[in-house]
Order: C-alpha cells, then structure tokens, then sequence
C-alpha cells in the first residue's frame, strides 16, 4: 500500500471532526457503520471459502482453505477495527461538547445498554430483598433479659412464626416487631419497678 492510499490516522480524524457540526457527525457515524455492515457482510461470503468448505462454481471439490479468502477477511476484520476506533473518536467529540451520545446509538447498542440496565437494576432490587433483620437476635447469639434482686432472668426466645403469621419468615424480627418487643419489655420493667421498690435494680442488658 503506498504512502498515498494509506489511511488516515486517528490524530488527523480526530482533529477533523472538531470542524464538523453535530448533524455532520451524524452522517459520519451512519457512514461508517453502513461500511463495517458491508464488510461484515462480506466476510459472512467468504467465510465458507476461507475454511474450505465451499468452493466457487465450476471448481473442482475444496482440498482446504482459499488462502485468497483468508487473507481477504483478515483484511477486511483490520478495515474493521479501524472504524470501529473511529466510531469511539467521534463519540469522545460528541461527549466532549454536551451532547448525548444515545443520539448516536444505533437499534443493537440501544438495545444492548437497555438490557445491561435492565440486568443491573435486578441485580439491585435482589440485593435488597435480602436484606432484614440479622439472625443473631433470634437464633440465641443476642440474649435480652433482666437483673432484679440480684439475680439474671434471661428472656425466652420467641418462637419462629407459622406460615401466614405474619410478613417475615425464618423465625426473624424485623425492626417493628424488635422495637414493639423492646417497648413491651420497658414497660413491663416500669411496672415492676413501680412495685417492689426496687427499680434502681431492674434494667435490661444484652
């Protein structure tokens, strides 16, 4: 290839683009992805022949690869990559000046970011249905109770709730049913400690 058919660089275009205007760009990256499309279409012709599996009409039976279409698709896959770079440089110019590149999508990448955002918001919302109250304060690693003449009485656990007793499951108190618990138990302290004489003593401890 000589020095004159050779392409343009990524500095050169990247510089032209900057004196093009945004309906300009547009056509620029209708341009380029109707050329990748025209030569991913031709790759998909060449393919059979490149892997032997085909030959041209009026040929003798294929012995092997077309050594003309392997080289031909590897041409074209470099042709390839080199537009798609240019793709990426008109975009970093189109976000460089405030504009929205989801103007530029084509259907297939709009369709693609819907589904990755799709993805991560359900991989969100499973984070937080899993969320809940830790076990420890129904499977007996946190211990409630009381100290009164002395002496520690521990509060019993809770059983675990019966289907359609309630909202959590598990046998675990979310917060309400923890702070309802936490009232109940205060409460009940006041009235003992109304009774005996004795309230400096009582309390509740983990």
């Amino acid at each position: 290839m000589s020095a004159d058919t050779r392409p343009i660089s990524p500095g050169r275009f990247a510089t032209a683009l900057k004196d093009l205007s945004v309906p300009m760009l547009h056509l620029k990256v209708l341009e380029i992805r109707n050329s990748i499309a025209h030569l991913q279409y031709s790759n998909d012709q060449l393919k059979p022949f490149a892997e032997g599996s085909a030959t041209a009409l009026g040929d003798e039976p294929a012995h092997g690869p077309d050594q003309d279409c392997v080289d031909a698709i590897r041409e074209n896959e470099a042709v390839i990559d080199r537009m798609a770079e240019r793709i990426a440089l008109v975009r970093a110019e189109v976000e460089e000046r405030g504009v929205s590149w989801a103007e530029f999508q084509s259907k297939e990448e709009a369709e693609a970011a819907a589904d990755k955002a799709r993805a991560e918001e359900a991989e969100v919302n499973g984070h937080g249905q899993r969320r809940g109250t830790h076990s420890a304060w129904t499977d007996g690693t946190f211990q409630t109770g009381t100290i009164r003449d002395g002496q520690i009485h521990m509060d019993t656990q809770p059983p675990p709730p019966t289907a359609g007793s309630g909202n959590n499951s598990g046998g675990r108190l979310n917060d309400e049913e923890l702070r309802q618990a936490i009232e109940e138990r205060l409460r009940t302290l006041g009235n003992e400690g109304d009774g005996d004489g004795d309230g400096d003593d009582g309390g509740m401890h983990l």
